[in-house]
């Protein structure tokens, strides 16, 4: 007699309390978005006094000033320090200060040719996202809907003032990388994370997180590259850390500190305020951030638990330290947050159908 293979619902086969559980969860985690008034009130966008540059405001305007500064033949460090106290931004501790790659990219290139190459890394992680989801064996044909929900949420790449954001363009790579991460195959998904690093040293989770799997699966040459990653990570971010301490000075500006402590209120309206919800009322990102997240947790394989486990990650860093000017971090993974929605018909409708059976009555041999 042969056994049938499990599906990847992973929660068609869960016993009846544990779905009542996680249908009470998901239940507890909606209204609690749907009250706690979800909105721009939790986020702290720039006002018309912030700094000014070519018609940006706040840190759009920082971080292109910079990248102006760099590209008039300017050292990046001695400009970024320059920039920062003219604007009142803190310069310590090192990590106030973003790594020089994406403002070295938009000034090797300029803006427009910079702009269009994360459109095309975009474009190639929605096809990626379409191929992966059309091509997984054990997935429903429907799932490919997920690669609508990455587009829609890769929209910002169209939109200037968000091309001198670091969390935009490292989270496009980051959602290119996961949509091609294999276990066996994973070199592809080691470079492209390692570009996501070189822009913001917050994908580093994600490169800890590959590299505990390639030691699970005991892939030692897998696990001997996510290595390789981490030390080239750890050289440049202390070279980084060097050539700004040669250009600042005690007397400069430090950072009050990331104890945001919004909770899930908090990163629900970073999420809504750094996606295609910020078109819609906040009860509607109340309802289908936890939507989503169920149907991460339904798909039973290697990459579902990956990016479960990577939307949860920075889920608790978002609601822990991210200050409100903080909300655009959620653009890390809101890209590919949203893909989890392809799986939440089927996840909830298995969770009620166990929850609607009817309790197994006890043997009266066994009483």
């Amino acid at each position: 007699m042969t056994t049938r293979a499990p599906g990847w619902n992973r929660f068609a086969g869960v016993s009846r309390p544990v779905a009542a559980a996680m249908l009470g969860l998901l239940a507890l985690l909606m209204i609690w978005g749907v009250m706690g008034g979800v909105g721009r009130e939790h986020v702290a966008v720039a006002k018309p006094t912030s700094a000014q540059f070519d018609g940006l405001v706040g840190d759009h305007a920082l971080y292109a000033r910079i990248a102006a500064r760099v590209d008039a033949g300017e050292a990046y460090y001695a400009a970024a320090a320059a920039e920062h106290r003219a604007g009142d931004y803190p310069l310590r501790p090192f990590v106030t200060v973003r790594l020089p790659a994406l403002a070295y990219i938009v000034a090797a290139l300029g803006e427009r040719k910079a702009m269009l190459l994360f459109l095309v890394i975009g474009g190639a992680a929605i096809l990626a996202w379409y191929r992966r989801l059309r091509t997984e064996p054990a997935l429903p044909r429907y799932a490919a809907v997920g690669a609508l929900f990455v587009a829609a949420n890769l929209t910002q790449l169209a939109a200037r003032e968000w091309l001198f954001i670091h969390e935009a363009a490292a989270g496009v790579l980051l959602a290119l990388a996961l949509a091609l991460y294999r276990p066996a195959r994973p070199w592809w998904t080691m470079a492209i994370v390692a570009a996501a690093l070189a822009i913001r040293e917050t994908i580093l989770p994600v490169a800890m997180l590959f590299g505990l799997f390639a030691l699970i699966d005991r892939d030692w040459r897998a696990a001997a590259g996510w290595l390789a990653v981490g030390l080239c990570f750890a050289a440049g971010l202390a070279a980084h850390i060097a050539a700004l301490a040669a250009v600042t000075t005690p007397a400069d500006a430090a950072s009050q500190g990331w104890n945001g402590q919004g909770g899930w209120i908090a990163y629900l309206s970073f999420v809504q305020a750094s996606s295609l919800l910020r078109f819609f009322a906040g009860w509607v990102g109340a309802l289908l951030v936890p939507l989503a997240l169920l149907g991460w947790a339904a798909w039973r394989s290697r990459l579902g638990l990956a990016v479960l486990l990577i939307q949860l990650g920075y889920a608790a860093l978002l609601m822990l330290f991210a200050r409100p000017a903080n909300f655009y971090w959620a653009m890390l993974v809101t890209p590919t947050l949203f893909v989890g929605l392809a799986f939440a018909p089927a996840a909830l409708t298995a969770l009620i159908r166990l929850l609607r059976q009817p309790m197994r009555a006890i043997p009266a041999a066994a009483i």
